[in-house]
């Protein structure tokens, strides 16, 4: 308890955010989140003040109250492409498939280059059987950053389903050349052994419906 005046009371939206974060980095989530609604009641249309909120809960696995928050972000700055992957991200939490593509959608036309917006649509166009279109943002990740490693894994398996086996694998491999974690690394060896299984299974059965022909 601080005594006399609230040392928060005057402080700029920014300086409430450094105290959150502060709370953050030394495991303070309570007093984190008590500090974010006491600035949100000093500046309660600061769109930033309700996103952070929102993260925290996203972390804490509070959905409806992150959901609520974002829903505020957004009304406050329609125009934070990151909102809208946040709040995608919710929506597919609640099934709501078609109103988290629509918020990956506006996100990439507010910002083109945003990595996590061309990430989770690309993702969600795969899920939702659009490989085509998946592979469009998957590609233009790479291109993006050639250095990042997951689009490759992406893009490999919307390749392998489209039937473009060599670039698949090229992809796979290049993956597993650029992932820092030997768990990703791993992760690679193992598709490509499950592809190579598949490939043998396809040609055994193959050979087996020639040799029974008359």
């Amino acid at each position: 308890m601080h005594r006399g005046a609230n040392p928060h009371r005057k402080l700029t939206v920014e300086q409430h955010l450094r105290v959150v974060e502060q709370h953050l980095a030394a495991g303070r989530v309570p007093q984190a989140m008590a500090a974010l609604g006491q600035a949100i009641g000093q500046h309660p249309e600061a769109a930033e003040l309700y996103g952070m909120r929102a993260n925290i809960e996203l972390q804490q696995k509070n959905l409806e109250p992150a959901l609520a928050d974002l829903e505020q972000a957004i009304r406050l700055d329609p125009n934070r492409a990151i909102y809208r992957v946040m709040r995608a991200q919710l929506y597919l939490k609640f099934g709501r498939d078609k109103e988290a593509l629509v918020d990956l959608d506006t996100a990439i036309h507010i910002d083109p280059e945003l990595v996590p917006a061309r990430f989770n649509r690309g993702t969600l166009l795969a899920n939702l059987g659009k490989e085509d279109q998946a592979l469009k943002d998957f590609d233009y990740l790479v291109k993006h950053d050639p250095a990042l490693p997951a689009p490759y894994f992406n893009r490999g398996a919307m390749h392998h389903a489209l039937g473009n086996d060599a670039a698949a694998r090229a992809d796979i491999e290049k993956f597993i050349g650029l992932a820092d974690s030997e768990d990703w690394k791993q992760a690679g060896r193992n598709l490509l052994k499950a592809w190579d299984a598949q490939q043998k299974d396809k040609v055994a059965t193959d050979g087996h419906a020639k040799g029974g022909k008359q």
